[in-house]
């Protein structure tokens, strides 16, 4: 199952290489931020909890961002990688990273040719429960019962 968010561009920050320690290639990695925080389905008004989320490219993907820019309405697709390494004190340490693998702007194309509203999200159908007709409850004269005080 894939791991989806929508929300707005915030930051995209510039791509950068981190040299590999054993000489190998470069590490190549984009960052950006991406607002998801919810708005309320029935007024619309934003969620006091705000959600700000710091998410990554790298290698070859990090160009799927030059097509957006900020205020764009996206939804990304990624993967939760973490890892652990022992630092130079001998102490273990552990790191989580979102890797997006895939972005789509709202409607499938990019944002930064058209102009965006603000995200208000679809309003969720309400379960309704199957009506059932019953007969009406009579009592021992065949009159129908009406158990309502006035």
């Amino acid at each position: 199952m894939a791991n989806q968010i929508t929300g707005r561009i915030i930051e995209i920050s510039q791509t950068v290489q981190i040299p590999s320690k054993n000489g190998g290639n470069p590490f190549t990695k984009r960052e950006f931020i991406l607002d998801a925080t919810t708005y309320d389905p029935y007024t619309g008004e934003r969620s006091e909890y705000e959600n700000v989320i710091p998410l990554e490219f790298s290698g070859d993907k990090c160009a799927e961002l030059d097509r957006y820019k900020n205020d764009d309405v996206v939804t990304v697709s990624f993967a939760l990688q973490g890892r652990s390494w022992t630092n130079q004190d001998g102490e273990l340490k552990r790191m989580a990273s979102i890797r997006c693998y895939k972005i789509e702007g709202r409607g499938g194309v990019s944002q930064s040719q058209q102009t965006t509203s603000v995200q208000q999200p679809a309003p969720q159908p309400t379960y309704q429960q199957p009506q059932q007709n019953f007969p009406p409850p009579v009592d021992a004269n065949g009159n129908v019962k009406d158990d309502l005080p006035f």
